[in-house]
């Protein structure tokens, strides 16, 4: 499996040094520190990162502002680095994400590596179900439109519905298109001649 590609953030650059250092000591491929959260925003829309972890101070915004916008972007997930009180902010903030975590200050190394870990592998699952429901979501539509084909063939042209269906298997494999691709035509065809 490729290292994880990580993006970092803070105003403090011994945070960004140590954080880069426990970082690639952990062998994840650490893509770019900033201080800025626009400029990790930009990063984070052009390189792809697989995660970004951000101190709550910035140059020009907080790790809460930058958590949100990268959130939004549905790109990677965050994992703030807040004390104390700041992580009360960022805690709300969790509750209706699944793409934001929050570490308290001080960070030790153990703690970081194994939230990364974890932060990375319920993003990977995520990803996962996403791509499922999608491909669900698909062939739902698909059966949709074969029953709707199915059922304009059987009254057009008095079909059976085992006929109706075998039909459109015949049409699709001698056009070398899906059931789906031959349902969609059918439905259009016979939707613009009504």
């Amino acid at each position: 499996m490729d290292k994880a590609k990580i993006l970092i953030a803070s105003s403090d650059k011994s945070v960004l040094s140590l954080l880069k250092v426990q970082l690639e000591t952990s062998l994840y491929n650490v893509l770019d520190g900033h201080s800025s959260g626009n400029e990790v925003i930009r990063k984070v829309n052009t390189l792809f990162p697989d995660l970004v972890i951000s101190d709550y101070n910035l140059s020009d915004m907080t790790g809460l502002d930058l958590a949100k916008s990268v959130e939004d972007s549905r790109t990677c997930p965050i994992i703030v680095l807040a004390n104390a009180a700041q992580s009360e902010y960022v805690e709300e903030l969790k509750r209706d994400s699944l793409d934001i975590f929050c570490i308290t200050k001080p960070v030790n190394a153990a703690v970081l590596n194994h939230m990364v870990a974890l932060v990375l592998r319920l993003s990977r699952k995520m990803q996962e179900y996403e791509s499922q429901v999608d491909s669900l979501k698909n062939q739902l539509e698909d059966r949709k439109i074969i029953d709707r084909a199915k059922g304009i063939l059987m009254s057009k042209f008095n079909m059976s519905e085992d006929a109706a269906y075998k039909e459109l298997r015949k049409k699709a494999m001698n056009a070398s298109k899906t059931l789906g691709q031959i349902a969609k035509t059918i439905v259009d065809m016979f939707a613009a001649m009504d």
